[in-house]
């Protein structure tokens, strides 16, 4: 709880030696005054709402921690910790492209409301997004603010290791440690950890530990499903939120991820040491960084690595799809969905000015393999209807929207809700002109949910209908934090039907909302297309290798 007998105390002491307590500065310091069994954490009044900025979870992961499981944060009483200084883990900037952040990264940002609610408010942990390399807590798209002070949850964003740092996998580091036989899934460790900090010591800053909803876009949303699978995080989350980032797809393994480390081992030249972990301990951030090419995700493979979570046996004993499909997962109430335009910036970065029917020809059989032909048949309606690059484009993005995230996330509500779990879909039908045309591009929606303006390259200040839905959107998600359904108690808001697919020969009711202008409910969502990829097995589409590869 908050130490309000400490405020008390400090309170009549300033007023003692001044005599009033006229300072704006001091009156901000003793609102956001909590203390937790690590000690005393001064955060920063924010309006109606305080932040506290890179609180320690876990201990640097530096020198002979670098690539092993991470370690509690030592406490820091007596001291206070001034929490107001952001941090992240190292990754290349996308602001410059050169090497950021600091190994000293395990460190998590609250918002919480001001005054605190009379009753523990839900928690809601953010797990950014950035494809397991790139950015961090501090997102401006998803700082909790806004949210905690619309809703009163208590918002947390998490930060976790990155790339090589967070991913790396090799038969040395599996070796190493008789009590932890795996490796590669040191990023999932730095969230896990960082759940059960939240779930021991969110009590102090306002939030109810009982009432504790995962969340994420992309990167994050699959790492939400990753711990929906992960046998380690059972018991550290009551509810799970998936944006865009259903986790069905096939990852890499053990074999593989290792392969890779190989090759990362050999490129930093400590393939042929006789200490080759203590070689790759002793290299730099920055050589760490520049070991082995990072591309951005797209539909086209190049000469770069794939750094994320590994299929490693211990953690994730099997392939999520196939735990998903044995009921091998946490039984807590699911929200998830996609937005309209999801494949449309995989696509555009692939061919930012032109895709020739060559081109796009060539993808499908690169992707696709033998199996081009029938998935080209069936999208080809899209390019008959409009030719010309803007229909190969579009029918591209639509193929790698259907496979990757609309008919994997239909695949994984159905999965859930067989198990008599609660499930709840959604489609993001919203577009934002100056961001991206009439399109609801991947990623678009969390702006949105978090009611933050639109930073470059498309700058955009939020209008009366966007945050209009930033209300609509942060009330059902923060009703689903408080009580795992998202609907209203009164009938004052659009009713969001439970997703239910019944079995047999009846055709399913795939039930869902769709979130735009009006909100709406809709069901059967893309129902011919993920029809026909429910035979499908692949791989990511905007992976380092083919979907289609074994």
């Amino acid at each position: 709880m908050r130490n309000r007998l400490a405020t008390t105390l400090m309170t009549v002491a300033l007023v003692s030696i001044s005599g009033s307590m006229t300072d704006g500065l001091q009156t901000q310091a003793l609102s956001c005054l909590v203390s937790t069994a690590n000690g005393a954490v001064q955060g920063t009044l924010r309006g109606v709402s305080c932040a506290f900025i890179g609180v320690p979870y876990g201990a640097a992961p530096v020198g002979t921690l670098r690539w092993r499981p991470p370690q509690a944060a030592p406490p820091w009483a007596p001291a206070t910790l001034s929490a107001v200084t952001a941090s992240s883990c190292p990754a290349f900037s996308v602001a410059t492209g050169l090497p950021a952040g600091s190994e000293d990264c395990l460190k998590l940002n609250i918002w919480t409301p001001e005054p605190l609610p009379a009753s523990p408010a839900p928690v809601i942990v953010w797990i950014h997004p950035g494809a397991f390399v790139a950015a961090s807590a501090n997102l401006a798209a998803a700082n909790g603010q806004h949210f905690a002070e619309q809703t009163g949850a208590v918002v947390v964003a998490v930060n976790y290791r990155l790339g090589p740092f967070g991913f790396l996998a090799h038969s040395a580091l599996a070796a190493e440690d008789p009590a932890y036989p795996s490796s590669g899934n040191w990023g999932l460790l730095d969230q896990r950890l960082a759940l059960l900090w939240i779930r021991n010591h969110i009590a102090a800053f306002g939030g109810d530990p009982q009432r504790i909803t995962i969340a994420g876009s992309s990167a994050g949303a699959l790492s939400v499903g990753l711990h929906l699978v992960s046998p380690g995080s059972t018991g550290l989350f009551d509810r799970a939120i998936m944006q865009s980032g259903p986790p069905s797809y096939r990852w890499r393994n053990r074999d593989e991820a290792e392969a890779q480390g190989e090759d990362f081992a050999g490129a930093l030249g400590c393939g042929q040491s006789s200490d080759v972990l203590g070689c790759m301990r002793a290299h730099t951030r920055d050589q760490v960084l520049k070991a082995l090419p990072i591309g951005m995700d797209q539909v086209t493979e190049g000469a770069r690595v794939q750094w994320g979570p590994v299929v490693d046996g211990l953690e994730l004993p099997d392939q999520p799809r196939a735990l998903f499909e044995g009921g091998a997962i946490a039984r807590v109430p699911l929200l998830l969905g996609t937005n309209r335009d999801e494949g449309w910036v995989f696509v555009d970065r692939s061919f930012p000015a032109d895709l020739t029917a060559e081109q796009y020809d060539a993808v499908l059989a690169n992707e696709f393999g033998a199996d081009a032909g029938a998935i080209q048949s069936m999208y080809g309606a899209i390019e008959a209807g409009a030719p010309g690059l803007v229909a190969r484009k579009s029918a591209l993005a639509q193929i790698v929207g259907d496979a990757e995230y609309v008919c994997e996330t239909r695949r994984v509500a159905r999965l859930v809700e067989r198990t008599g779990t609660p499930v709840f879909s959604y489609t993001f039908d919203y577009a934002v002109d100056a961001v991206a045309g009439d399109r609801s591009i991947h990623g678009m929606e969390v702006n949105l949910l978090f009611g933050n303006d639109f930073g470059a390259p498309s700058v955009h200040a939020l209008d009366d209908a966007d945050r209009e839905l930033f209300r609509a959107m942060a009330g059902y998600w923060a009703r689903f934090a408080a009580r795992g359904d998202p609907n209203a108690l009164d009938d004052t808001t659009v009713h969001w039907p439970a997703f239910k697919h019944p079995t047999g020969q009846g055709r399913g009711a795939d039930k869902h909302l769709v979130i735009g202008v009006p909100i709406s409910d809709g069901m059967r969502l893309r129902e011919s297309a993920c029809d026909f990829w429910d035979a499908y097995d692949l791989r990511t589409l905007t992976g380092a290798v083919p979907a289609s590869a074994p």
